[in-house]
């Protein structure tokens, strides 16, 4: 029991993570770029149904004591399940940027050794290192 217990915790922890990291983003970032997807919705809708209605009229057949039988088609309000298309704009860092908290910050493959990463894999140096890692004085 504890041991399903410690799995849906952590399914609950990714699923928080997740939602979390797609609302999370500050769309003032210009290193945030979004895109439109489609998601399947199951709704109830309602539709006409057709049915055979029988009624009575008055008729000349004496055999079923002036009575015919008569038949139209009616229709009555049903309903079923159906998938209706949904769009949501998703957010996410630009290719080359990961998130941290509410920002898309610069990833570069190699450290800046003495410097900071200021654009995908561009370190800008301190005074007096240089290359592209800033690890040459």
């Amino acid at each position: 029991v504890t041991h399903m217990m410690v799995k849906w915790i952590l399914k609950g922890l990714i699923l928080f993570s997740l939602l979390k990291s797609t609302l999370s983003l500050n769309p003032d970032d210009p290193n945030v770029c979004s895109h439109w997807e489609s998601y399947a919705v199951t709704v109830q809708e309602s539709y006409a149904h057709p049915f055979d209605q029988i009624y009575y009229t008055r008729c000349t057949d004496i055999l079923n004591w002036f009575k015919c039988t008569r038949h139209r088609i009616s229709y009555k309000t049903a309903y079923r399940r159906g998938l209706r298309t949904m769009y949501r704009r998703r957010s996410q860092c630009c290719p080359g940027y990961y998130e941290s908290g509410d920002y898309c910050i610069p990833l570069c493959t190699e450290e800046c050794v003495h410097g900071r990463c200021v654009s995908p894999d561009t370190c800008h140096c301190e005074p007096g290192w240089g290359g592209t890692d800033c690890s040459s004085g």
